[in-house]
């Protein structure tokens, strides 16, 4: 039997308060001077989407509804990949953001639970772990949780990393010009393709 095809659904956190008429609106997320989480969030995961679409072999489709500068609400990104899964894809969801508070590193958060869907996101979320350590990103581990908003939005198998610290001097050197967000993006990207090799 032919498994359904892959769709890994992008989105940033914070960019729901967003309108084409006021496209800086919204929460602006985490902010320690000029490090805004929601607009480096949205560097790194538009380079993870122009990543994910350059791969010639791919069976796998992606969606980046934020693209283009609109948010999405919780509700509306769970419509969305609600159309997707009716259609029949497997969804792998990922919201990208950034943290503050002290800390230094990545972490990735799934949701805490035995079922098949959180072991999947497990394996997703090692793989973007070891890419990031690949770009000299530390890593903070695998978290687990009941209480995180994207994880329970019912947007397929949800996973919601946080790249590293906007208030630490020391994790911000490595996303503080376009370049280097587009590094942190591209190696979520291979974390994508490395999932999908393993499991398309």
């Amino acid at each position: 039997m032919t498994k359904k095809p892959i769709l890994f659904y992008l989105s940033f956190g914070h960019g729901q308060g967003r309108t084409s008429s006021r496209p800086k609106g919204g929460d602006p997320g985490a902010v320690s001077g000029s490090f805004v989480e929601r607009d480096i969030a949205e560097k790194m995961m538009r380079a993870c989407y122009e990543h994910l679409l350059k791969h010639s072999n791919r069976t796998y489709k992606v969606a980046f509804p934020e693209r283009d500068g609109n948010g999405r609400n919780l509700s509306e990104h769970a419509a969305d990949t609600a159309t997707y899964r009716k259609k029949g894809y497997r969804v792998v969801s990922i919201d990208g953001h950034l943290n503050a508070g002290g800390g230094d590193g990545a972490e990735v958060w799934v949701k805490k639970g035995p079922s098949e869907k959180n072991r999947l996101g497990k394996v997703l979320a090692g793989y973007i772990l070891e890419e990031l350590k690949g770009i000299g990103q530390n890593s903070r581990g695998i978290k687990t949780t009941s209480d995180l908003y994207w994880l329970n939005a019912n947007v397929g198998i949800p996973v919601l990393v946080e790249f590293g610290f906007v208030d630490n001097k020391t994790d911000r050197k490595g996303f503080d010009t376009d370049k280097e967000c587009k590094a942190y993006g591209q190696a979520l990207a291979k974390a994508f393709i490395r999932y999908w090799e393993k499991y398309k």
